[in-house]
């Protein structure tokens, strides 16, 4: 790379000038102070840290950490300042800069300055390029301080605070305006572009639009991009705007590489000319309501397009076999319409360069690929929430390089094939809500890099593949299957698992021991099994767990005491924690050259389109008597312990009450015995607190009343005694909560609790105390009647504890049959 020398009466500290980025060079200035490209700060400071080079011409500090720009005024020949991300905030630059009257170009986008854009930046007159992008700059932007900037070519405002009114009214004189991006990320700032006078005075290549409430009265696409026959990237994004797409939008502009329209409310067909022909790159008309067909030879209209976004619609009828035409395609996203029929086989031939395709959400059914397919860059592949059927199309093994494969919610059957341990780079594999059966095949075991696994929901039997291989796996869900036998060591390599769910199966023996190793386990559901024996005690070593549900099993023994060292919600965890995998960012380019300046580098404007696929964590979790799904981040702010419907005894150990932070407790259905612990009072964020159907003795504690947010309380079906607290959350009970205990009293059962209460007497009574004498035959009705007494409480003791195990065996049995 050829360099300037470095002239004698500057710092031999060395810095690059890179001649290749120089557009043109002053012939009447000394070369090195023409440009610099700052590789050592060192050479523009002196001893006191004070900025030299007083004829500097052009100054890139981008993506460095240079923050010694205090005296950024005193280089009054600047006539361009780059400090695109360098992480500075100080006001004072801002001030500074003000001074530089010779500002040609200036970038100071993706830092942190906040506040308003100062006001003396309407004395930069000679500014021609203004990036002001992606910091926190708030309040109105004043039309005095844009109208004096007549020169400006391109003008970037957006991801700020704004916040007002904008009119376009203030780019009036703006006859050499060629780019304009304005946004808000707090939706307060409004702008209005139908006060322009028609025709404008600007041919625009850019205009970025977004979130900034455009044009509130009439909802219309600015009335001026009538008159722009230039235009190269529009974006107007989330803005409401009604009506159908004009077509002269696209016909005016036959230069159009990006349009952007996503996140508003068009209505009607979307109607393109056949004949159009232009080199439109990227089109997003997502989250609208667009219905009718898509144009059956979009290729001939768009021959050139890479990305393709049309979910969030109402486009209905067939998959056109034209997108199969589409030889650039990386994305086709066709998700949430209402498409129907089969998908073209066109597309898995014909789309060579398809990275993504996403088909979720509508009705089409068949298979696919339905045959051959030439889909080998695919990586993220959604056919869920369909109508498919049949096996899983063998014409996938030919997409060696997925990341993501979800088939969810439709009719696949069959075996999960074994070619699936091909995909090597598959990190998210969902199958779940199929009609898929046999056993998990032993291939699941090569995918190193699975981070999410979801077979819930099939027909699937057998047992675990005896493995240790998935290593990087984070979320496991086989709930609702047949799958048998102890649960194997295929996840004891699996160290990064945060949720683990195996619920509703038909696996047995115990919990292995290198489960409590899985120090990031945030949800362990095993619900719904034949597990046996002890609770183990290697599962308090769980202490980031929120979650556990161990219920409907055979679970015997003593509650553990060791259960208080186990976080259940007191943990502050990532609130990322339960998104499945990380967004994929699409990065298609369109590069945009604005007219170089005399001094420094060619600018290029690039847009990046980006595609999330990180989608929440789901789990079901029984509370508050019903089952509920806790999705995404909700999933932080939930905590329970479920060990109902088991074979428990004993009493429960005062450890319980430090589970200060638990929300939903429920140890119904076992053979409990003891007091109700007083120091259940300390659950303070409890909600649900359940301790039905077993063997509690003595009184609730009146200590109980202070849970403040308990709205679910059954202690039904033990042997309580005693006064019902009726204050605090216990005024809101009824008598169903206290079922079958007749030592309760008080005024929300209707039962006094005073032993003293005066009973009638009758004559006989007053003769037997008179005579003092005992009727033999009296007593001896009382005997036989208090001995069948006490002989029918024990068989309706009996009775009700075998009809109560068959319920629950029996609701068991509904939720293995169900799924």
């Amino acid at each position: 790379m050829p360099k300037w020398p470095i002239p004698s009466n500057i710092s031999t500290a060395s810095f690059e000038l890179d001649i290749g980025v120089l557009d043109h060079v002053d012939e009447e200035a000394d070369a090195p102070d023409v440009i610099l490209d700052v590789k050592s700060f060192d050479a523009i400071t002196d001893s006191n840290n004070k900025l030299k080079l007083e004829n500097l011409k052009a100054l890139n500090l981008a993506n460095t950490n240079f923050n010694k720009l205090s005296d950024i005024k005193a280089l009054t020949s600047l006539k361009a300042l780059y400090l695109h991300r360098i992480g500075i905030n100080d006001p004072s630059v801002l001030q500074g800069i003000c001074s530089l009257k010779n500002l040609h170009e200036l970038d100071l986008s993706r830092n942190n300055f906040y506040g308003p854009i100062p006001m003396c930046f309407r004395n930069l007159t000679s500014l021609r390029f203004l990036d002001l992008s992606s910091n926190i700059l708030s309040g109105n932007i004043p039309s005095a301080l844009i109208t004096p900037l007549v020169h400006v070519e391109y003008l970037y405002l957006s991801g700020n605070l704004f916040g007002g009114s904008f009119s376009f009214n203030s780019l009036g004189n703006h006859s050499k305006l060629q780019g304009f991006e304005l946004g808000s990320l707090n939706n307060d700032l409004h702008v209005d572009t139908e006060d322009l006078a028609l025709p404008p005075p600007f041919q625009l290549k850019v205009l970025y639009l977004s979130g900034c409430n455009l044009n509130n009265q009439t909802r219309r696409i600015p009335s001026f991009l009538l008159y722009q026959k230039e235009i190269i990237l529009l974006h107007l994004s989330s803005h409401k705007l009604v009506g159908q797409i004009p077509t002269w939008l696209l016909q005016n502009n036959t230069n159009l590489e990006l349009l952007v329209l996503k996140d508003n409310s068009f209505t009607g067909p979307f109607l393109v000319d056949d004949s159009l022909g232009i080199n439109l790159i990227g089109l997003d008309i997502s989250n609208n309501d667009i219905s009718g067909q898509v144009p059956q030879n979009i290729d001939l209209s768009f021959p050139s397009l890479q990305w393709l976004n049309l979910s969030g619609n109402s486009f209905e009828a067939n998959i056109p076999q034209s997108l199969g035409n589409l030889t650039s395609a990386e994305s086709i996203d066709l998700s949430h319409n209402k498409f129907s029929g089969e998908v073209p086989g066109q597309i898995g031939t014909g789309c060579l360069a398809l990275t993504i395709l996403v088909l979720s959400y509508n009705n089409l059914h068949g298979n696919f690929p339905s045959g051959s397919t030439n889909l080998t860059s695919l990586e993220f592949l959604h056919l869920d929430n369909n109508h498919f059927s049949g096996s899983i199309s063998h014409g996938l093994s030919r997409s060696p390089s997925l990341s993501l494969l979800d088939i969810s919610n439709n009719s696949f059957q069959g075996k999960i094939p074994s070619w699936i341990g091909n995909f090597s780079s598959l990190e998210a594999l969902d199958m779940s809500a199929n009609l898929l059966e046999s056993s998990l095949p032993d291939a699941i075991c090569k995918l190193q890099n699975l981070k999410f696994l979801d077979l819930s929901k099939n027909q699937l039997i057998g047992p675990l593949p005896a493995c240790s291989e998935l290593t990087s796996l984070k979320f496991i869900h086989l709930h609702h299957n047949m799958i048998s036998g102890p649960i194997s060591n295929m996840l004891s390599g699996s160290f990064n698992l945060t949720i683990l769910d195996l619920a509703y199966n038909k696996l047995s023996g115990g919990i292995p021991r290198y489960i409590g190793k899985l120090k990031e386990l945030m949800v362990l559901l095993l619900g719904g099994n034949e597990l046996h024996g002890h609770i183990p005690l290697h599962l308090c070593q769980l202490q980031k767990v929120t979650i556990m549900d161990l219920s409907q099993n055979k679970f015997s023994g003593p509650l553990p005491t060791c259960f208080n060292k186990i976080s259940f919600g007191s943990g502050q965890f990532s609130t990322d924690a339960f998104v499945n995998y990380d967004p994929y960012y699409l990065h298609s380019e369109i590069v945009l050259s604005y007219p170089r300046s005399h001094f420094l580098v060619m600018k290029k404007i690039s847009s990046e389109h980006s595609i999330t696929f990180s989608e929440q964590e789901k789990v079901i979790f029984t509370t508050k008597s019903r089952r509920e799904h806790y999705a995404g981040n909700i999933l932080n702010f939930m905590s329970g312990l479920d060990l109902s419907c088991n074979q428990l005894i004993g009493a429960i150990p005062p450890e319980f009450g430090n589970l200060r932070h638990i929300r939903a407790l429920n140890l119904s259905h076992n053979y409990l015995q003891g007091s109700i612990p007083s120091r259940f009072s300390m659950l303070n964020q409890i909600e649900s607190l359940d301790l039905s159907y077993n063997n509690f003795s003595g009184e609730i504690p009146s200590e109980l009343a202070s849970l403040n947010f308990l709205s679910i309380f059954n202690v039904s079906y033990n042997n309580l005694s005693g006064r019902v607290p009726d204050t605090g959350e216990f005024a809101n009970f009824d008598d169903s909560n206290y079922r079958g205990n007749p030592g309760l009293c008080g005024p929300l059962l209707k039962r006094s609790c005073n032993p003293f209460a005066p009973h009638p007497k009758n004559v006989g009574d007053q003769d037997i105390e008179v005579d003092g004498a005992i009727d033999v035959a009296t007593f001896a009705w009382s005997f036989f009647a208090s001995y069948m007494v006490i002989v029918i409480s024990l068989v309706v003791s009996f009775l009700r504890e075998k009809a109560n195990m068959e319920s629950v065996q029996l609701e068991h049995e509904k939720e293995m049959n169900w799924s």
